[in-house]
């Protein structure tokens, strides 16, 4: 057989939680006597937790499992893939080389001369035999009968120390205790005449070599896949694997005090506060200071995680080292800020990189809710742990994704002092510092909310509305949206003829993405029945698509019933078509047979009615224009989209971002020459709701690229700083084949990134050169 080396590449999470770190962290072995030894052998790969991140120490091991252990344990990592086991039950298991492989090397045998039971559940007595084994004894050599024998050896060899029950089956504490305690015993080989004699060398040499030594500023620049941020300025008991890899460390000789900075003062004196509430003081003179892995200074320290290492009295000068850690940045990870294979940024922050200019994982941690880049999704909340250095060099990146969220129905929300505070499934969540927002919800919404680590809100989704829907209408027309907003044209029970954006979490939007565009699918159709809440203004959210029957039946004047039973009332929603065009009736207009679909109540009346088929034709009358308010007096600013002849005397005119009805008359100068407007962002002087004047608002640039966003200023052409207003309005306009404006959606500062198009306008502020509108051209 040949001994083939263990390479274990190691990712060690930066934490400071505790007086010094282990590179693997299970979550529930934290204070177990295990907790060493489980520690050391994870690292050399003997053992390993599972998906979730625990160690089930009191689970029992299976004798297949034991085999794969003692196999590993003594060096034969890889083995040969064609082996095959001298045990019938072996054929076809995932553990049947290790099994042969162990059998030739006498560390196991089987229960019978076919049958190893891989299976079954090890007997304490039989882990205690393999590991004896490992080391060299076997059942000649030790004489006795068994297992007595493999007692009084493990006994002597000091096995069994913080091992307190030895007998039934065998758990993953005690195989890894007593696996840990035999890595420093002698190995031994056994004469021909069974008599022992010992090689010198320690069972940990199959696998590694261990060394005590002092790890100092210059370990930072050691590139071995092993991360010596945590352990510096201590002397450590050092474990490498047989290539003189650093796999582990633990044991330290120097003190360690970890906490949270509460104060600093100028003459280098610091105050750290501890888990328990300990504080503690001290003087900081001329050492080195490491913040987020690389070489920081003393201000960086200021409300950071904090350990010291230090020797006797700390105040006094005796401070070695500092290791300090803080949040840098919070992201929320937005569909076009995921990671892609081969990028060198994530959110914008740079991956330490190596010599072959690929990410250095030796130097960049991730840890929380997932274990790879890969993993981090949209609306993962990532908090950075940057070096000082430059923003385009970094040696050491540490980042923790947090995916946190709550759902629920909102009963309860406040404001106080510009905090929101809302009340979902009994507990209270408050708006974060950084909130990024996206509507307002209200009692009865169903909600999702992002959380930080804090559990307070970092951005709320809606996902159904809890008002109630009050208004009947009838799909006429519907487009779904690329980069915008789907539409609905609907004509309403009053009606109301309106076209109305979707907002996309309504429940007849489904979002879905395509490359690099985002598609917005309604699933309403022409002549659909629905049932909403209008607006004014903004985006339609409360709508939802009414489950409908089919007519085909004799309708009775006198007593109101279809012949399906169901009947019609005062209150019915009754809406015709005839050759594209619709009409609302009365009751009394229908005539004896009815072509069509409705929906009916509980009680059978019928709430909505549509018709192909089942007007009086003495009752025919044209469409109407539905009735607008017709009170609003002001100025409009915003980008016309288009005229709309009503009649000889008047236009209708669509704004993309308003949705009010206006009106102006086609006898005017400007209605004359309405088409020069379309495209164009105008100001338009409005008078109960009859434009009087429109003139074109001329831009502080051309289209030009933006450059550079700062806090309150872009950058232009690279050079030009131009400020803009904390309440920028930024418009994001969708480009046909032909240049021209084919939709328009509010957008957000967010939208604004370096290399795209705009259009900057100063509209108030007495032209005080403070840009108050974007366009941005896609």
């Amino acid at each position: 057989m040949k001994k083939l080396l263990i390479m274990i590449i190691l990712i060690c999470v930066f934490s400071l939680n505790t007086t010094y770190a282990y590179p693997h962290i299970y979550s529930d072995i934290g204070g177990d006597s295990s907790e060493p030894a489980v520690s050391l052998l994870s690292n050399y790969g003997i053992i390993s937790g599972y998906p979730d991140n625990t160690f089930k120490p009191d689970k029992p091991v299976t004798r297949a499992e034991m085999a794969k252990i003692v196999t590993i344990a003594a060096g034969y990592y890889e083995y040969s893939k064609n082996m095959t086991s001298i045990y019938d039950d072996m054929e076809g298991h995932w553990a049947e080389s290790y099994v042969e492989l162990a059998n030739v090397l006498n560390i196991v045998k089987g229960t019978s001369s076919n049958t190893y039971d891989p299976d079954n559940f090890i007997k304490f007595e039989e882990a205690t035999t393999m590991i004896v084994r490992l080391l060299g004894y076997t059942d000649e050599s030790l004489g006795g009968n068994w297992p007595s024998n493999y007692y009084e050896k493990a006994e002597e060899l000091n096995l069994f120390k913080n091992i307190s029950n030895r007998t039934g089956y065998a758990s993953r504490r005690d195989i890894s205790i007593m696996l840990y305690n035999a890595l420093n015993c002698n190995l031994v080989k056994v004469k021909e005449n069974n008599s022992i004699y010992n090689t010198g060398k320690k069972l940990l040499s199959l696998i590694g070599s261990m060394t005590t030594k002092e790890i100092k500023l210059d370990a930072l620049k050691t590139n071995d896949n092993f991360d010596y941020t945590n352990y510096l300025f201590n002397k450590w008991d050092v474990y490498c694997n047989l290539d003189g890899d650093t796999v582990y460390m633990n044991n330290p000789r120097f003190n360690e005090f970890s906490g949270n900075v509460t104060s600093i003062l100028p003459n280098r004196v610091i105050f750290v506060t501890d888990a328990s509430g300990n504080v503690r003081a001290f003087q900081l003179p001329n050492i080195p200071i490491i913040f987020n892995g690389a070489v920081g200074n003393f201000e960086t320290l200021e409300n950071s995680k904090i350990k010291v290492v230090y020797e006797d009295d700390s105040y006094n000068g005796n401070v070695i080292g500092v290791i300090s850690s803080g949040v840098t940045d919070v992201v929320l990870i937005d569909y076009d800020k995921l990671y892609s294979p081969g990028d060198k940024t994530l959110a914008g922050k740079y991956l330490p990189i190596n010599s072959s200019s690929q990410i250095n994982y030796s130097k960049f941690h991730i840890y929380g809710d997932v274990s790879s880049l890969d993993e981090i999704k949209e609306n993962d909340l990532v908090y950075f742990y940057e070096t000082e250095e430059s923003s385009f060099k970094k040696s050491a990146l540490t980042i923790e994704v947090v995916r946190k969220k709550a759902e629920g129905i909102v009963t309860n929300f406040e404001i106080k002092d510009n905090t929101s505070y809302y009340t979902v499934n009994n507990e209270v969540y408050k708006t974060a510092s950084n909130f990024i927002f996206t509507e307002n919800a209200s009692i009865k919404d169903n909600v999702s909310l992002i959380l930080d680590k804090n559990n307070n809100i970092v951005k709320l989704f809606i996902l159904n509305y809890g008002k109630m829907p009050s208004t009947y209408g009838i799909v006429l027309d519907s487009n779904n949206g690329v980069n915008s907003l789907a539409t609905v044209k609907i004509l309403d029970q009053y009606g109301i003829l309106k076209t109305y954006y979707l907002a996309e979490n309504t429940s007849v939007v489904t979002k879905a993405r395509s490359n690099y565009n985002v598609q917005y699918i309604t699933n309403l159709k022409k002549n659909d029945i629905v049932k909403f809440d209008p607006v004014t203004k903004g985006n339609l959210k409360v709508i939802s698509l009414k489950t409908t029957n089919t007519i085909s039946n004799y309708y009775n004047e006198d007593t109101q019933l279809i012949a399906n039973g169901s009947k019609v009332t005062s209150n019915t929603f009754i809406v015709y078509e005839f050759s594209g065009k619709y009409q609302l009736l009365k009751p009394n207009q229908l005539d004896k047979y009815l072509i069509g679909k409705s929906t009916v109540s509980h009680n059978g009346n019928i709430e909505a009615l549509y018709l192909s088929k089942g007007r009086k034709e003495n009752y025919f009358v044209e469409p109407s224009i539905p009735e607008v308010d017709k009170n609003f007096d002001g100025t409009v600013y915003g980008l016309i989209s288009g005229f709309t002849k009503i009649d000889e005397n008047k236009y209708k005119v669509s704004f993309f971002n308003n949705s009010n009805v206006f009106y102006i008359s086609s006898k005017s100068e400007t209605g004359n020459n309405f088409s020069s407007y379309i495209n164009t962002y105008t100001k338009s002087v409005v008078e109960k709701n009859n434009i009087i004047s429109i003139e074109k608002v001329t831009p502080e640039t051309d289209k030009i690229k933006i450059t550079a966003i700062y806090s309150n200023q872009f950058q232009i052409d690279g050079i030009t700083y131009i400020e803009y207003s904390s309440n920028v309005k930024i418009y994001v306009c969708t480009l046909n084949s032909l240049g021209n404006i084919s939709s328009v959606k509010l957008g957000s500062k967010s939208d604004i990134q370096p290399g795209i198009t705009a259009q900057l306008y100063d509209i108030f502020g007495i032209f005080d050169g403070i840009i108050d509108v974007v366009l941005i051209f896609n």
